[in-house]
């Protein structure tokens, strides 16, 4: 059966791992802010400099964060190539950085929080409840979905099913579209199922986690040297619009 590894799955080796998820979360959010505000090529690169440095003392692989930044990348160098052609290269340039930073901050906060953390945070943040219960089945259907369609994939495989003669092989298209109305139904009853589960062992629609959080002075601290970074950032963001007027 193939293995699908949730995005947090280096959440508990993570330097990241073990702050407060209520803290982390808005600095991260912060900073991502405060990116998003940013016009000036200089002050990008102390955000780029902060989130490399940031990556390489967090102790989740490389390969994770590119592999999904990866998948982020055509939507990214397509917004580049839209304003390299309308506004030129140095603007194109600002903004390949300010979004592949702010990609990067996200993809470290949630890579760093466990999943059930970070709902809890958001829920603590006075997230509405429907929302976050959203985002919670969202996330776990999707996988569902995914071990659904490996297992149908599978049974294809058994049953001598090789994918067709060619691109318009009507027998292909008649066993795929088959498969993907089979995959809905049954990842549809295993929701179901656990639904019902969730609803013997309490489930009330609120979300409850045993770690309730406690800020620690390290805490403190990671809030100060986000603060300091998006300070610096902005400061030279003032300076560089001032000198340019």
């Amino acid at each position: 059966m193939q293995q699908l590894d949730e995005i947090d799955h280096y959440a508990d080796r993570s330097r990241l791992g073990h702050f407060d998820a209520r803290i982390k979360l808005v600095c991260f959010v912060s900073l991502v802010a405060v990116t998003a505000l940013l016009r000036g090529l200089a002050p990008l690169l102390i955000v780029l400099a902060f989130v490399l440095v940031l990556v390489a003392l967090s102790n989740i692989p490389l390969r994770h964060i590119a592999k999904n930044f990866g998948l982020t990348l055509p939507f990214v160098g397509f917004a580049s190539l839209t304003v390299l052609l309308t506004s030129g290269t140095d603007v194109a340039l600002v903004m390949f950085v300010r979004i592949s930073c702010s990609v990067i901050l996200l993809l470290m906060l949630v890579s760093s929080t466990p999943f059930f953390k970070m709902l809890s945070a958001f829920r603590a943040l006075h997230m509405p409840k429907v929302m976050a219960n959203l985002i919670l089945f969202t996330y776990r259907f999707i996988f569902l979905f995914l071990d659904e369609m490996a297992r149908m994939r599978t049974a294809r495989i058994a049953r001598g099913f090789n994918g067709g003669r060619n691109l318009f092989d009507k027998r292909a298209f008649k066993t795929l579209g088959a498969t993907i109305g089979m995959t809905f139904v049954r990842a549809n009853g295993r929701a179901t199922n656990i639904y019902d589960a969730l609803l013997l062992r309490g489930y009330s629609g609120d979300i409850h986690s045993f770690d309730r959080g406690r800020t620690r002075p390290r805490d403190l601290l990671l809030v100060g040297v986000f603060a300091c970074v998006g300070i610096m950032a902005i400061l030279l963001e003032t300076k560089v619009m001032t000198w340019m007027h």
